[in-house]
């Protein structure tokens, strides 16, 4: 008996062992997952504002020093001690309340990230899509890719910077049956650098050509570099709309000194400048208006009035997905926005893990419905550095139903 009772005690304290050991480590996996989350949420946040690019680039910098000390800290308890332990590493105050900081808030990432993944789907306004992909580096008989770094970077598992994503969706709107069948070509985040040649962003244009679209829509970072102003006429002049080609700017847009010359150039491209003012344009009889808002890196919404009349559409464009807040309350059907460029490097199944905007990855990509305002955020056509791994370049085209034509 008492022999038994010795074999009972040892397998409880072996169970307790390791149910100790497996709770550590699934205290490490929170903990890690805490760490990452919270630099996560301040390097969005950082560039979500309108902070100069030396700043946010300064940031940057810091926050990948904050990421690293964790792993450098690890690595030397491995090699002191060579085996990692709770106590080893929370001896200290400091690493024990940042520890149980970085738990907590692993589980509340862990917890929100599961909600929004069961919870997420398509608005019901979205009745069909459609993708088509094209590998323009196969297609285009030229180096798409200019410059050391873009070139290594091009050799890198995955890339994905030059395969181009054809997003068709129909939305069902509750618009007059005059809209019916209006398409809608978005272009967003071009990002003419010089990075990837002018040839991969005419092939751009006429792809957009081809949708035979009603109105082009540009939501800004048209351009970081002043050596590709000459590229506007021979890619962003040759899009054909029936309704006219709007744009915004966004934050790279900022890089170019003479923002009056800048728009100039656009203008003399047919462009024509949506934030500041209302336009309007007319489809079958049916009125859209259409204005911008390139907030917070541009001030001229500062000066937009109310809308000028009664309308059967409108839309707004944005750079951010941010402005979302902004335009809630006023009137607005559809909004078309980027920058967030679908987080530019997701991880299969988990998603993207920074995106420049407060909401974080939230609206990274795709479309959402928010209270009255369908909106939809582009990944973007290209990037200031040329990477992209499960965030392809995407050129959208939306086609608007009436849902008024089933009612009558």
């Amino acid at each position: 008996m008492p022999i038994n009772l010795l074999v009972l005690r040892q397998v409880l304290n072996t169970h307790h062992q390791a149910t100790a050991a497996n709770m550590d480590w699934l205290k490490f996996m929170m903990g890690f997952i805490g760490h990452l989350g919270i630099w996560c949420v301040l390097f969005n946040r950082i560039h979500a504002t309108a902070w100069p690019r030396s700043t946010r680039k300064t940031s940057e910098k810091m926050i990948i020093l904050a990421v690293a000390i964790p792993f450098v800290w690890i690595a030397a308890i491995l090699i002191l001690k060579r085996s990692l332990t709770l106590e080893a590493l929370t001896f200290h105050p400091t690493t024990f309340f940042y520890f149980y900081i970085c738990v907590l808030a692993g589980i509340f990432f862990t917890c929100r990230w599961i909600y929004r993944k069961s919870t997420m789907r398509l608005p019901k306004a979205v009745v069909s899509t459609k993708r088509t992909w094209l590998d323009l580096k196969s297609e285009l008989d030229v180096p798409l890719t200019h410059g050391r770094v873009p070139n290594i970077l091009a050799r890198i598992p995955f890339n994905e910077a030059t395969k181009l994503t054809l997003q068709e969706m129909t939305l069902e709107l509750d618009v007059l049956e005059k809209l019916h069948g209006l398409k809608i070509c978005q272009i967003s985040d071009l990002h003419f650098t010089g990075h990837i040649g002018i040839e991969y962003f005419q092939r751009i244009v006429e792809e957009a050509n081809r949708f035979g679209p009603d109105l082009v829509v540009i939501t800004g970072d048209i351009i970081d570099e002043s050596h590709c102003l000459d590229w506007f006429e021979k890619t962003l002049g040759r899009l054909n709309s029936k309704l006219g080609v709007y744009y915004v700017l966004g934050n790279h847009d900022r890089r170019m000194k003479d923002e009056i010359g800048l728009r100039d150039r656009l203008s003399r491209c047919g462009l024509i400048q949506a934030s500041g003012q209302w336009s309007e344009v007319v489809f079958n009889g049916a009125t859209i208006q259409l204005t911008g808002n390139e907030l917070p890196w541009y001030r001229d919404v500062d000066s937009l009035n109310e809308s000028p009349a009664e309308a059967d559409l409108r839309i707004l464009l944005s750079h951010s997905p941010d402005q979302i807040d902004w335009a809630r309350g006023r009137g607005f059907e559809l909004m078309f926005a980027g920058h967030t460029h679908g987080g530019q490097i997701a991880i299969p199944f988990i998603g993207p893990l920074v995106a420049p905007s407060k909401y974080g990855v939230l609206y990274a990509s795709g479309t959402f419905q928010v209270d009255d305002i369908l909106m939809h955020v582009s990944r973007g056509i290209s990037g200031d550095e040329s990477i992209r791994i499960c965030s392809p370049p995407e050129l959208g085209l939306f086609t608007i139903h009436s849902n008024r034509t089933k009612q009558s």
